[in-house]
């Protein structure tokens, strides 16, 4: 039995996603594996972070960097940047 996420569930995902990236400079040539975007999200919203991710990315936010011998490996649009601080910075 597959639930969604609630709102306030989703955006604390999606928030949590792009701090991370952001704090650790993920832009043009930084970069975050997925493994280290799972750590720190509580385990029942786990099954959420790819379905957010994928949502991240169609807005155009988050850009997949490219598969590297570790996994999957994300970083932040810099195009994007007003976007991306308005999401972290908000209340």
């Amino acid at each position: 039995m597959s639930r969604k996420p609630s709102n306030e569930e989703y955006n604390k995902i999606r928030r949590n996603i792009v701090k991370k990236l952001y704090s650790s400079k993920c832009f043009q040539k930084g970069h975050l594996l997925f493994e280290r975007l799972q750590s720190g999200t509580p385990g029942h919203l786990l099954g959420f972070i790819r379905e957010v991710l994928d949502d991240l990315m169609k807005e155009g936010l988050v850009l997949y960097y490219g598969r590297t011998k570790h996994g999957d490996a994300y970083q932040l649009n810099i195009n994007e940047l007003d976007k991306i601080e308005k999401i972290i910075f908000e209340n």
